[in-house]
């Protein structure tokens, strides 16, 4: 009886020993194999835009009065001095304007003398009590009123011998004429664009900013012509108030700092951004390793084959990584893909 009990003891703690190195086997193969990647500090993020020099200054010019085009004396893409004439209208409806104001300001001077010639004969007829006071009131206000004509023509006059110099078209500035839409022939209005004029002096590159880089649009550059070896330094000098509506990009210039006469205008640039990160240390992941469990975006964090749900803030993304700020040090390895899969606690084995 007693050899039975310990043949029975000995067959019970065998079974023990053999159980465990069976569990251990299973709970082994029910880990869900993963991949991860480290979280990587992103102190210094670089990006480029492409654009165009541009002039600093530019202007759309048109006649200052209307008229027909006589002379066209210049074309697209020519450089001009301040005060080249670049187009002269027909001056001869001119002319008969200065001529017509010259005639007005002399019938206007005949008709003020008569009118104090007759305010004086009836002061003296007043001082003699020959005549009414309405009536020599009358005159009175009549030779005002001829002296002020006389005044408003001259005006008009002067007017017209100011239009006479607006019959050309002249440069108010040196620079390159970007295009030349005035031709011989054509009928402008007042203020009809006929030419555009871009000045002589600094240039600018134009960049079209994508909506999700506006707050964090770097105040320096560095700027490269496309395919040459020519760089320069370049500061933000201007936005725009608002997106465009087509592309919700706002359109931005920066001031290149070189000798203007490098960067030739219209020629493709290649912009550099560097954007520096104060304060709180940016860090960059995966964008698969994103995940929001409903109460805002974390990661899967391995800690010794478990995962733990992290917390961190969403600063921007791109096609494949992600800019966050978090408690978490630079190196801490989290769940690369499959996120979603997971669940708090959930045991994982890692592969090489």
């Amino acid at each position: 009886m007693r050899v039975l009990s310990l043949a029975t003891l000995a067959l019970f703690i065998l079974a023990g020993c053999g159980a465990e190195p069976e569990n251990a086997k299973s709970a082994q193969s029910s880990a869900l194999k993963v991949r991860t990647a480290v979280i990587q500090s992103a102190e210094q993020h670089t990006w480029t835009l492409s654009g165009t020099v541009q002039p600093r200054n530019e202007a759309e010019l048109g006649f200052r009065l209307a008229g027909q085009i006589n002379e066209r004396l210049v074309h697209t893409g020519e450089h001009v001095e301040a005060g080249d004439v670049l187009l002269r209208l027909d001056p001869a409806d001119i002319r008969q304007q200065l001529s017509a104001a010259q005639a007005d300001v002399e019938s206007a001077r005949v008709k003020a003398n008569n009118a104090e010639a007759n305010r004086k004969r009836l002061d003296t007829l007043r001082a003699r009590d020959l005549i009414p006071e309405q009536t020599y009131e009358d005159a009175r206000a009549a030779a005002s009123a001829a002296s002020e004509s006389v005044k408003a023509a001259q005006a008009q006059l002067a007017q017209a011998r100011s239009a006479s110099g607006y019959v050309e078209l002249k440069a108010p500035a040196s620079g390159i004429l970007l295009t030349v839409s005035g031709e011989v022939g054509q009928v402008v209005s007042a203020g009809t664009p006929v030419a555009t004029l871009a000045y002589d002096g600094p240039r600018d590159v134009e960049v079209y900013i994508p909506e999700r880089r506006r707050d964090e649009l770097p105040q320096t550059a560095r700027v490269q012509l496309y395919a040459e070896d020519v760089q320069a330094d370049a500061s933000l000098r201007e936005i725009s108030g608002s997106a465009d509506p087509l592309t919700r990009s706002w359109r931005a210039r920066f001031a290149i700092e070189d000798d203007p006469e490098a960067w030739s205008l219209g020629s493709s640039v290649t912009l550099e951004l560097v954007q520096e990160l104060n304060g709180q240390a940016l860090q960059r992941i995966p964008v698969g390793a994103l995940i929001d469990l409903g109460q805002g975006m974390g990661v899967w964090v391995v800690d010794n084959g478990q995962v733990q749900f992290h917390p961190v803030k969403l600063v921007r993304m791109d096609t494949e990584q992600a800019y966050i700020h978090s408690e978490m040090p630079a190196g801490t390895h989290i769940i690369a893909l499959g996120a979603h899969l997971l669940e708090a606690g959930q045991a994982v084995e890692v592969l090489p």
